[in-house]
């Protein structure tokens, strides 16, 4: 029996081991908070769980080399340490998280010692990758070149569950959409180069329309210039855009949030304080000044307009406890939005992906425009569709890991069609379908 180590029993986790335990692996699940780990792991006779601070990095070397491969789910700085036991241990990885510099250092000695680092097997990072690399493999196989590329993708509460100005609710961590808010961003556009500066991420924003889904905010998604390479796309390419999905009014709130500093990460004094308390220092307002117009006035921005009410309506300007010594602006921010924004039983969440491609065909002179579409809803009191697109894809990337099918070695993407066609047809059969549609122009 193979034995594999779960790193992390957080909100994404919990497809992922059912999966791997109905396949008869035994499983061992580690979290900070046992609890977490032992409600997932559940009575199932061939998994465990215990609890483990991965700055215990004795006690994690121990794990990796008692098992056969390693599934990591915790915050992404620390895949490159587990990477490094890996190395040391001789076993494969996968991770649902980005290739870092540090990860992609590691390369040369992973192919060396004949390993698989597999990164980028989740929602996005990953179905997205596999879904456009099926397309445009196609097209390359059929004479085509892919002229513009552009692919979208969001988490979001279904239409009847956005019960809050924000139009959002979180379905894994708030740090880590906060986190990715503070990033600027880099795309192609007919042949040059838009590099968005962090501040004005929330500025280049565009409204799309999805086929069956709806109307959303798109943004930039960090750096697409990259995927000129990773996606095999090399000259040909003139437009290349990935995006974030929002419902409409994220953007402008997010925007002003930064504007005020509210998603600074430095740590400020908050003992004995009320969030007003706080806010009043953070936007040094005299005292008794009524701070929704202060931070209105600040912005440039009426009273009443959605960013200045948002602050309010997570209750922001009030007397509510910060109940901490310290704490940085974005992890108050964070915290009060997992509380308001969180979802209630028996709601739903909404993953969209949109890929729009145009491809030109110089032996028949003539354009292609082909899609690829991907809505899925979360279970109504079971799992959410983030969990499950999340972690199926790097559950059943593993599967393939352990049964000797993936030749490729290294620090990976899912580009490979040995990796995304399996994949994604074993999501089909879980009900995850990307639609795939083409016409001639």
């Amino acid at each position: 029996m193979k034995k594999v180590l779960v790193l992390g029993a957080g909100m994404v986790a919990g497809p992922l081991i059912r999966y791997m335990l109905d396949r008869e692996y035994k499983l061992t699940v580690t979290s900070l908070v046992i609890e977490d780990a032992n409600k997932l792991v559940g009575d199932n006779p061939n998994g465990s769980a215990m609890t483990l601070d991965l700055t215990d990095e004795p006690t994690l070397h121990k794990l990796v080399q008692d098992h056969d491969l390693v599934i990591s789910l915790v915050p992404y700085a620390f895949h490159p340490m587990v990477a490094r036991h890996c190395l040391d241990a001789g076993k494969n990885l996968v991770t649902a998280s980005y290739v870092s510099e540090e990860m992609m250092a590691l390369d040369a000695e992973a192919k060396e010692k004949g390993l698989i680092f597999l990164n980028e097997i989740g929602l996005d990072p990953g179905i997205d990758h596999m879904s456009a690399m099926r397309i445009i493999d196609d097209v390359h196989e059929r004479g085509g070149k892919i002229h513009h590329f552009r692919s979208y993708c969001g988490g979001l509460p279904a239409p009847e569950a956005v019960d809050n100005p924000f139009g959002y609710k979180f379905s894994w961590a708030p740090r880590g959409v906060l986190m990715a808010s503070r990033n600027g961003a880099t795309y192609w556009n007919d042949n040059h180069v838009v590099k968005v500066e962090p501040e004005r991420l929330f500025r280049d924003m565009r409204l799309l329309n999805v086929p069956g889904a709806g109307d959303y905010e798109a943004y930039p998604n960090r750096d697409s210039l990259m995927y000129k390479d990773i996606y095999k796309l090399g000259g040909e390419i003139r437009s290349l855009f990935r995006g974030t999905l929002r419902y409409v009014g994220w953007s402008d709130t997010l925007f002003n949030f930064v504007k005020l500093g509210m998603l600074d990460p430095e740590l400020r004094e908050s003992k004995g304080m009320t969030c007003a308390d706080y806010m009043r220092v953070l936007l040094e307002a005299e005292p008794g000044a009524d701070l929704r117009l202060v931070a209105a006035q600040r912005l440039g921005i009426a009273a009443d307009c959605l960013p200045a009410w948002n602050l309010h309506w997570l209750g922001l300007f009030s007397d509510r406890p910060i109940g901490k010594d310290q704490i940085s602006p974005m992890d108050l921010l964070g915290d009060i939005m997992l509380e308001k924004l969180s979802y209630k039983p028996g709601e739903r969440d909404l993953v969209v992906l949109f890929h729009e491609f145009k491809a030109w065909f110089e032996k028949d002179n003539r354009y292609e425009s082909l899609t690829s579409t991907l809505v899925d809803y979360g279970v109504p009191h079971g799992d959410s569709s983030m969990s499950r697109t999340v972690s199926l894809p790097a559950a059943i990337a593993a599967r393939l890991i352990l049964e000797g099918k993936i030749p490729q070695r290294g620090v990976l993407r899912p580009v490979h069609p040995e990796i995304y066609n399996p994949v994604l047809d074993e999501l089909e059969e879980l009900n995850i379908v990307c639609k795939d549609e083409s016409m001639s122009l």
